[in-house]
């Protein structure tokens, strides 16, 4: 069985005995989050630990974005410099031994410079993309959000709207609706099935903020986007609430906290 660490577990890697009967899994989202929030001296020192644990644990990676999870599901091209100058940095920051001496640290890949810098602003910009994304939501009728309150969605009603996204995904990425290329995309996406969780996480997480009328959460975007991860995943590891919002009969994954992966994993 394999189970996926988000980032808040990431860093109580030293809290997880050797041998759980679990492969254990991170991905390139979630060391990046550890990179970006290298904001002080402190914040370094827990979060190089971190780093430096998943490592020497031999964690299991996915070195995969969301952009390149979302080219591939698409049977599209999209290349992702970030992917591997992330690996590079991190590499990197272990071998540092303070903050001044991390900051320092560039990575010339793919005709950019990666840094801590770079990281930051680069959270910081997903961070914005995704309140914007969402705001729409709040723009919801008083009488519509009492429709969506009468009539509560079912699976169907999610993957209807699914579909929408994952038109709306093509569409970004320039593949018009009347070409060949787009049904071919279409039909790779629909017989591999990949990102199901992800995807139905974006719709249940739109209507519900269709319903409620209250805003996003700052790291909202964030959290969804680890639902990319876990196609073929059977525990997602997290103390975020917002994973305790879920309707859990819609995804593949079971959701649980810290304390309940210790309990029924490796518990004294």
């Amino acid at each position: 069985m394999k189970a996926y660490l988000d980032t808040n577990i990431l860093r109580q890697l030293n809290k997880i005995p050797e041998k759980t009967g679990l492969e254990l899994i991170c991905s390139q989202l979630g060391i990046m989050e550890l990179i970006s929030g290298m904001t002080s001296e402190t914040e370094f020192l827990i979060r190089k630990s971190a780093l430096s644990n998943i490592k020497s644990r031999n964690i299991s990676i996915i070195w995969e974005s969301t952009l390149t999870l979302q080219s591939k599901a698409f049977a599209l091209d999209v290349p992702d410099y970030d992917v591997p100058a992330t690996q590079m940095l991190m590499d990197a920051l272990i071998q540092t031994e303070t903050f001044d001496e991390a900051k320092k640290i560039g990575i010339d890949h793919g005709g950019n410079t990666y840094s801590i810098a770079t990281f930051i602003d680069y959270d910081n910009m997903l961070v914005d993309d995704s309140l914007d994304a969402f705001s729409g939501t709040l723009k919801i009728s008083k009488e519509d959000r009492k429709t969506l309150r009468d009539q509560p969605y079912c699976v169907h009603i999610i993957d209807d709207y699914a579909k929408l996204i994952a038109s709306e995904f093509l569409q970004k990425y320039g593949v018009e609706k009347s070409s060949d290329r787009y049904a071919k995309s279409i039909e790779h996406f629909n017989k591999f099935g990949s990102l199901k969780n992800y995807i139905r996480c974006l719709a249940s997480y739109t209507l519900d903020a269709m319903e409620g009328g209250g805003p996003s959460g700052k790291n909202d975007g964030f959290d969804i986007a680890h639902l990319a991860y876990v196609d073929d995943i059977d525990f997602f590891v997290s103390n975020d609430k917002i994973y305790r919002r879920l309707k859990k009969d819609l995804y593949s994954v079971k959701f649980i906290t810290f304390d309940e992966f210790a309990w029924h994993f490796f518990r004294n």
